[in-house]
């Protein structure tokens, strides 16, 4: 099996897509039954590490800018 830049970029797209669906399910699961969801400790996570964060953005925005340029 070779493994193409293709083939990557759509694993690593389809695992985001997931994770996201994840959260989304998290998230209703959560209004229904009144708790937290997951994504408070990701909210708190960013406004801890603003710099961290703001800079982990700016990467993923230039590797997917590289990426879909070509």
């Amino acid at each position: 099996m070779h493994a193409t830049p293709e083939a990557i970029l759509a694993l690593c797209g389809t695992t985001f897509i997931g994770v996201l669906v994840v959260l989304m399910i998290n998230e209703t699961r959560c209004i229904i039954s009144g708790s937290d969801p997951m994504t408070d400790g990701i909210h708190d996570l960013s406004h801890r590490f603003p710099r961290t964060m703001y800079a982990l953005a700016v990467v993923v925005g230039l590797v997917l800018g590289h990426l879909f340029w070509i």
